[in-house]
């Protein structure tokens, strides 16, 4: 929106999704919140490398499952399509999450882009270079497998959307 200072990043988690509900309340049993701010934000757009806090403890006075912070330190492909490597470093837990291994992100509108080269490429190889390239650009098999699987859903064409769209909120 137009109140914000030039600089500030609206980066946030998002829990806004229904299946989210099978997350536990928070420690002091408030539902979590649909949106969590990330805080002490870094951007290195060169590397495309994004740092950031969610802080449990200072935003809500209370800690979820027993953390009060978690740092993220997260690495992007060149398209900004999935989430290349990096790491969800929790306050009170011994081994960070990894990502492309324990957690597995890609980009919504890789659904909408790869229905786009669907219908305007003119050979299914040429739709097929597109995930080859993921492999080339150093996705992890977990990574892969979550792209083929949005992939094959396109090229399926009868299903409804496997990502949530909060565009309008």
């Amino acid at each position: 929106t137009g109140d914000e200072a030039p600089g500030i990043y609206r980066a946030y988690i998002s829990y806004e999704h229904p299946h989210t509900e099978v997350w536990p309340a928070l420690d002091n049993g408030e539902n979590v919140p649909d949106r969590v701010p990330f805080r002490n934000i870094e951007w290195d757009p060169v590397e495309r490398l994004f740092r950031g806090d969610i802080c449990w403890q200072e935003d809500y006075n209370t800690t979820w499952m027993g953390e009060s912070m978690w740092h993220y330190e997260i690495k992007f492909d060149p398209k900004f399509i999935f989430i290349l490597s990096g790491t969800c470093t929790r306050s009170n837990s011994e081994e960070p999450h990894q990502f492309g291994q324990d957690l597995v992100y890609v980009n919504a509108a890789l659904e909408s882009a790869l229905r786009v080269i669907r219908e305007t490429g003119t050979t299914t190889g040429e739709y097929l270079d597109v995930v080859r390239k993921w492999r080339l650009d150093g996705a992890s098999d977990s990574t892969i497998h979550m792209l083929g699987e949005v992939s094959m859903r396109v090229l399926d064409d009868t299903f409804e959307s496997m990502f949530d769209f909060n565009l309008y909120r």
